[in-house]
């Protein structure tokens, strides 16, 4: 019954050893980012990029998703406004993260200023970043830790949520008074 036992236990355990590691070669992963932050700079409305990795370990990120044709997009500006004026930067970064795929970058820096955005606006016309966070519906925020991890997500929003996102704010920033 078990015939092909003997010859097994026969193998050196150095031969064992040397198979098994070279199999676990085939199987393991290559190293994943200890983050969720986009992998690439993100191009900006007023020119330049940003890399959202250069905020690891100094300060809480916030994207804010949103299009020139998104009627609930003006009730979250102001309430996003209102948010950054209440904590830190020196804790906290805001974007902006426009998934128009047709509007000049003039319609979108109008629609910017008449919202009276306070925060930079990236430039996603292509979504790779929409759907790198699976953004599902604008507007659509998103708030990374210091660690780059995503702690935070909610669709839409009104200035009655404003007081639970300063709380949240204290939590995120580790008890620290934002």
């Amino acid at each position: 019954m078990y015939s092909n036992l003997p010859a097994f236990k026969k193998l050196p355990l150095q031969s064992i050893i040397l198979v098994l590691i070279f199999f676990s070669c085939f199987f393991c992963s290559k190293e994943v980012p200890n983050h969720e932050f986009y992998p690439s700079p993100i191009s900006q409305l007023d020119g330049g990029a940003v890399d959202l990795s250069s905020y690891l370990g100094k300060k809480i990120v916030v994207l804010d998703f949103w299009a020139t044709w998104c009627e609930p997009c003006k009730k979250a500006v102001p309430t996003i406004n209102r948010w950054q004026n209440s904590v830190s930067s020196e804790h906290f970064v805001f974007f902006g993260v426009n998934t128009d795929t047709t509007e000049s970058l003039d319609s979108i820096r109008e629609h910017s200023k008449s919202l009276r955005m306070l925060y930079p606006t990236l430039l996603d016309k292509d979504w790779k970043v929409t759907e790198h966070y699976k953004v599902d519906g604008i507007p659509c925020l998103i708030v990374f830790d210091a660690t780059g991890q995503i702690v935070y997500r909610q669709y839409g929003l009104v200035a009655s949520d404003l007081p639970g996102l300063l709380a949240r704010s204290g939590v995120w920033m580790g008890g620290v008074s934002p």
